[in-house]
């Protein structure tokens, strides 16, 4: 099994039809056709299912798509990485976003470096902490803005300022549009809407406060708890950053003034991904720039 029977194969699980993979691959469709069938033959199982109107991928075939997408980003990726080392100033740098650095990023220093380095690429992947973390000790990305708290061993960390969680509070709880900060007493007799991630935040800063919450939802993705706030189901817990670029009209966003709802963004890679100059003249910029502050 190699890489081009890998990519070959993609293409025709993503085309649904040999005709059309070839066409893709600018290849004729006999030697598509014939790296197919080694590939087959070469694991002992059928990848697809032939049918007059096209192909469909085998369950054998399904399990080989994850593992094929991976390696193929892995030797793209390791072929931008060498000639970013030989070259020092071009090439592609995988970052990894979660949704709740909406607010932060792009932040100053990221601007200026790519301001520097007109020449690089960003290849931007969006997902959660967790997902990030993994794809990272994969060296499928190169870098990650991740959201703690998280498990930061064997990576490279530099953070961002400690922020205060906000509550996005629906309008219809007019008691406190002339309040700036809620304490954690205010959300005893509220319908809370909780960003999955800060389970654990949560729990224990309710627990010493001696405050029993009231969950109506949990939920993956800070932008949905948000989003149904502004629906007018409860109040969502969020980090303050992404509160602000929240535009719904229907809601009030005030900042909890408890010292234990804190969160911080951190800028993450590997220490394989530091050793190329790319990434380590982002990681140095962001360094000096948060020095700065």
């Amino acid at each position: 099994m190699n890489l081009k029977q890998l990519q070959y194969f993609l293409a025709v699980a993503e085309e649904g039809q040999m005709t059309a993979a070839a066409k893709r691959l600018h290849v004729a469709q006999p030697p598509l056709s014939y790296q197919i069938k080694q590939l087959e033959l070469e694991l002992g199982v059928t990848l697809f299912n032939r049918l007059p109107q096209g192909v469909t991928v085998t369950e054998a075939g399904k399990l080989l798509v994850g593992y094929a997408q991976q390696l193929t980003q892995l030797s793209a990726t390791a072929e931008n990485k060498v000639r970013a080392l030989a070259h020092g100033v071009t090439g592609t740098i995988n970052l990894g976003t979660v949704s709740s650095s909406a607010g932060v990023m792009p932040n100053t220093a990221l601007l200026k470096w790519l301001g520097q380095h007109p020449d690089v690429q960003l290849a931007i992947t969006e997902g959660n902490t967790y997902e990030l973390l993994d794809d990272l000790h994969k060296r499928l990305l190169d870098v990650a803005v991740l959201r703690t708290p998280f498990n930061a061993q064997h990576l490279v960390c530099r953070y961002f300022p400690a922020e205060r969680m906000a509550a996005v509070i629906p309008k219809r709880y007019s008691r406190f549009e002339k309040r700036r900060q809620l304490q954690l007493s205010d959300l005893a007799t509220l319908p809370l809407i909780k960003y999955r991630r800060f389970n654990e935040l949560f729990h224990v800063a309710f627990l010493e406060a001696s405050v029993t919450p009231t969950y109506i939802m949990t939920c993956d993705d800070a932008r949905t708890a948000m989003h149904w706030a502004n629906h007018q189901l409860g109040v969502a817990l969020v980090p303050r950053s992404l509160a602000e670029t929240y535009d719904g009209g229907d809601v009030l966003i005030r900042s909890l003034a408890d010292h234990r709802f804190q969160t911080q963004l951190a800028l993450a890679t590997t220490p394989e991904a530091l050793a190329t100059p790319l990434v380590a003249g982002l990681m140095a910029q962001f360094q000096q720039a948060q020095s700065l502050d």
